[in-house]
């Protein structure tokens, strides 16, 4: 059993309508709130290997089970967002899922708060 002990958000780009009826793209968490999490870096031998196949991971998040993660969204961790390069759901079991990721190229991304009549 892996700690979930840090706090994560996982944002996704989404083109919403707004009140004037123009339509606007922004990042906004797929959640409430944020999720438990358990994280560490890889390890020099997980860092290569992921290179060989031109993923070139650098971190796992391991989170609850969910179904509504892609590798389309970004993992938002300690004021630093990450790029999610694969779900890995543990051959199908509904327990975690984990999320292999690198460091995002682009570190000023503005999130969109849901209001709370939208959670």
């Amino acid at each position: 059993m892996k700690l979930k002990d840090k706090k994560i958000r996982i944002i996704a780009f989404t083109s919403t309508t707004n009140e004037h009826g123009f339509s606007t793209e922004e990042w906004r968490p797929i959640h409430s709130g944020r999720l438990w999490a358990y994280y560490r870096q890889l390890s020099g031998s997980e860092f290569y290997a992921s290179t060989m196949v031109n993923a070139a991971e650098e971190v796992v998040f391991t989170v609850n089970h969910r179904t509504d993660v892609t590798t389309e969204m970004l993992v938002e961790y300690g004021g630093k967002f990450y790029d999610i390069k694969r779900v890995d759901n543990y051959e199908g079991y509904t327990d975690d899922i984990s999320l292999y990721c690198k460091l995002s190229n682009d570190q000023d991304i503005e999130v969109v708060e849901p209001n709370t009549a939208e959670v």
